[in-house]
């Protein structure tokens, strides 16, 4: 056995991004069939506390990706991607054995430290590998697959409660990331060569880095934001489509065939970036959000309330154009950072999150069941994204491989 088959090709490591980022998404889309369920079983007595089964580990991801991004920096992606999932086993075997809510939001919590590795330490190897538009390309494959497997994640939830209960959604989870350490240890080699020092004095100059870049700020920024009308969207769409319009076990056929819209525009976001360039790409596809929002928004204001079919054809064009844009905006906001892509991908990925979390805590505070919330805040998040990267000129150029 020669070395170039002992290790991952180019579409095997595409492969392995992508199922590695998919943890965390597989994580959140199996348990909307099972919202219910678990509810029932701790007694939920509050509204809030349903969206803290999705919320949780949001919450778990951002301070996660604070300690992975430096530490693959210093130990190396592969050590730290394999340590994260280790600790994303042990949040969800504390989830399977809770015995009260908060105890599971505690293994959520967990689950989403661990799997920060997974997401954080990802960006950082396709940093390593690829930059510019090749490295859009990259994420937009990578978020072809990370899309398509939790499109089929509900479906695998609603089939695991059909043989057994919630529970076992988490035996599965630990068997998908025990699997995933397997593959990482035997095929992936390790991509960040020069070590950097796991220490204050580092990460405080590699953060003022990605803080005085102005470019990679208002891209993290607008796409926190943007990504958070998406949580708002996973946090509610149990509701929308179980509660609101009485889907029933169609729920996760439904879900899956919106999710299709984000799966289908990364896939065409990589055949045109090259072409159209990504700033390009993001400010068309936010503009056409807010458009289409705004169509929508004014005659539920009105009192027009959409039905399913009407919900189907508003929502399904909006994860279309938002599918266009996480690739391209992650990529734009990472271009610039070299050789500090760990401590980068952590900044970035921790900002979007907090973020995002943010905007998913306001939404469940005040969605009530009416979709014209959701619609809302697609308009509305859409538009502050539009506005913040509507300067595409970058005021502070910041050489990061001088940084040492």
């Amino acid at each position: 056995m020669t070395a170039s088959n002992r290790v991952a090709g180019p579409r095997e490591f595409i492969a392995i991004c992508a199922f590695l980022m998919a943890t965390i998404a597989l994580a959140i889309d199996m348990m909307l069939p099972a919202m219910d369920a678990i509810a029932r079983d701790f007694q939920f007595t509050e509204s809030w506390q349903k969206p803290w089964i999705i919320l949780g580990i949001f919450a778990g991801l951002m301070a996660g990706q604070l300690f992975f991004g430096p530490l693959s920096d210093a130990i190396g992606r592969k050590p730290a991607i394999q340590l994260g999932l280790v600790g994303f086993i042990l949040g969800t075997l504390v989830c399977a054995l809770a015995e009260s809510f908060t105890i599971f939001v505690l293994g959520r919590l967990m689950q989403g430290f661990g799997a920060a590795s997974a997401r954080i330490v990802t960006q950082a190897m396709i940093r390593d590998r690829f930059s510019g538009t090749e490295m859009a390309r990259a994420m937009s494959f990578v978020m072809t697959i990370f899309i398509l497997i939790p499109i089929f994640a509900p479906m695998l939830g609603q089939a695991v409660l059909w043989i057994g209960d919630w529970h076992l959604m988490f035996v599965v989870l630990a068997l998908f990331a025990g699997c995933m350490m397997l593959w990482v240890g035997m095929r992936q080699p390790e991509t960040h060569t020069i070590r950097q020092p796991f220490s204050f004095r580092y990460i405080g100059q590699a953060i003022a880095v990605v803080l005085h870049t102005n470019k990679s700020m208002r891209f993290t920024i607008a796409a926190g934001i943007s990504f958070g009308g998406l949580i708002s969207y996973l946090s509610a769409v149990q509701q929308v489509f179980q509660t609101v319009y009485d889907a029933g076990d169609w729920f996760a056929v439904l879900f899956g065939a919106t999710a299709i819209a984000i799966a289908a525009s990364s896939l065409i976001n990589a055949k045109i970036v090259r072409h159209f360039g990504m700033e390009r790409i993001c400010r068309t596809a936010f503009s056409y959000q807010v458009i289409w929002s705004t169509l929508f928004l004014i005659p539920t204001l009105l009192g027009w309330q959409p039905d399913l079919l009407a919900w189907l054809i508003y929502i399904v064009p909006v994860l279309f154009l938002m599918g266009l844009t996480f690739a391209n905006l992650q990529s734009v906001a990472m271009e610039p950072m070299g050789q500090i892509a760990g401590v980068a991908a952590t900044v970035i990925g921790s900002m979007m999150t907090a973020i995002s979390l943010i905007i998913g805590i306001v939404f469940s505070l005040v969605f009530d069941e009416q979709v014209v919330w959701l619609i809302a805040t697609f308009g509305l998040t859409g538009l502050i994204a539009r506005m913040l990267i509507i300067d595409s000129a970058d005021h502070l150029t910041v050489v990061v491989d001088q940084l040492k």
